[in-house]
C-alpha cells in the first residue's frame, strides 16, 4: 500500500513542480536546481560531475526557451532507458538516434527560421544535459540523503521566490520517492516513473490554460514518445518470442 501512495505523491509532486516552473521559469536561479543536485549527489565523482554540469546546465538555459519545449525535453529518459537497455543492439540504438537526432534538429531549424521562439545552441545544450543527467542516473549508483541541501531553500523563501521553492521542493520529494521505489524488488516501480513523470509533466502543461505548448513541439514531443513506446514493444515482442521458441 505504502509504495502505491509514494508512487501518487511523486506524480502530484511532477504535476505541482511541472506548473510552478511554467509559470515562473523565468525568474528560477541555478539555486532551485542546485538543491535536489545536492540532496541526492553520488559519491562516484563521475557520475556527481555529470549530474552537476547537467542540472546546472539545463536550469541556465530555461530563461531562452520555451518552457513547454525545456519540460518536453524530459522525454528522453524513457527513450534513452529503452534505446540502451540490456535488450538492445547497436542496430537499435543507431536508429533511435537517428530519429532523436532527426526531431531535434528539427526543432533547431524551426527556431533558427524564427518560427519558434527559444535558440537553436539552447536546443543542444538541453539534449546534451538531460542526457547527461540520465547517464548519471542510469545506475544505482550510491548517494547519500543530504538533509542539510533542504537549507539552501531558505534563501529562495526569504526572497519571495515562491514558484522557485515549490520547485526545488517536488524535484526533491521526487528524488525522495524514486529512491525508496527503485529498492523494492517484487516490481519495477523506477522503470514506471521513467514513463509516467516525464509524460506527467508535460501533460500538465498542455492542459495548462497559462502556458501556450506550440504544436511543433507537441508533434515532436509525441513522435519521441511513440519511438521510445513502439521500441520498447519491439524488444519486449522479440524477447518473448526467443524465449517461447524451443530450441
Amino acid at each position: 500500500m505504502f509504495p502505491i501512495l509514494c508512487f501518487v505523491v511523486s506524480i502530484l509532486l511532477t504535476i505541482l513542480g511541472a506548473k510552478a516552473l511554467g509559470v515562473g521559469y523565468e525568474e528560477i536561479p541555478l539555486l532551485t536546481f542546485l538543491v535536489p543536485v545536492l540532496w541526492i549527489l553520488p559519491h562516484k565523482r563521475n557520475e556527481a560531475a555529470l549530474l552537476v554540469g547537467g542540472m546546472m546546465t539545463y536550469a541556465a538555459t530555461l530563461p531562452y526557451q520555451p518552457i513547454a519545449l525545456s519540460i518536453g525535453q524530459w522525454i528522453l529518459f524513457p527513450l534513452l532507458t529503452v534505446a540502451f537497455s540490456k535488450r538492445s543492439s547497436r542496430k537499435v540504438i543507431l536508429i533511435t538516434t537517428s530519429i532523436l537526432l532527426s526531431l531535434q534538429i528539427a526543432i533547431m531549424v524551426i527556431q533558427h527560421l524564427d518560427s519558434l521562439e527559444g535558440l537553436p545552441l539552447m536546443t543542444a545544450l538541453q539534449l546534451a544535459s538531460i542526457s547527461a543527467i540520465w547517464k548519471a542516473l542510469r545506475f544505482k549508483v550510491k548517494h547519500g540523503e543530504r538533509w542539510w541541501a533542504l537549507g539552501l531553500i531558505i534563501p529562495l523563501g526569504f526572497a519571495g521566490l515562491f514558484h522557485a521553492t515549490v520547485v526545488a521542493l517536488s524535484i526533491v520529494g521526487m528524488s525522495y520517492a524514486f529512491d525508496f521505489l527503485s529498492r523494492i524488488k517484487n516490481f519495477n516501480w523506477s522503470k514506471l516513473l521513467h514513463w509516467t513523470v516525464p509524460t506527467v509533466g508535460f501533460a500538465a502543461l498542455v492542459v495548462s490554460p497559462r502556458v501556450e505548448v506550440p504544436h511543433s513541439i507537441l508533434v515532436v514531443w509525441m513522435c519521441l514518445l511513440g519511438t521510445a513506446w513502439a521500441t520498447d514493444y519491439i524488444l519486449r515482442s522479440i524477447e518473448t518470442e526467443s524465449v517461447n521458441t524451443p530450441d
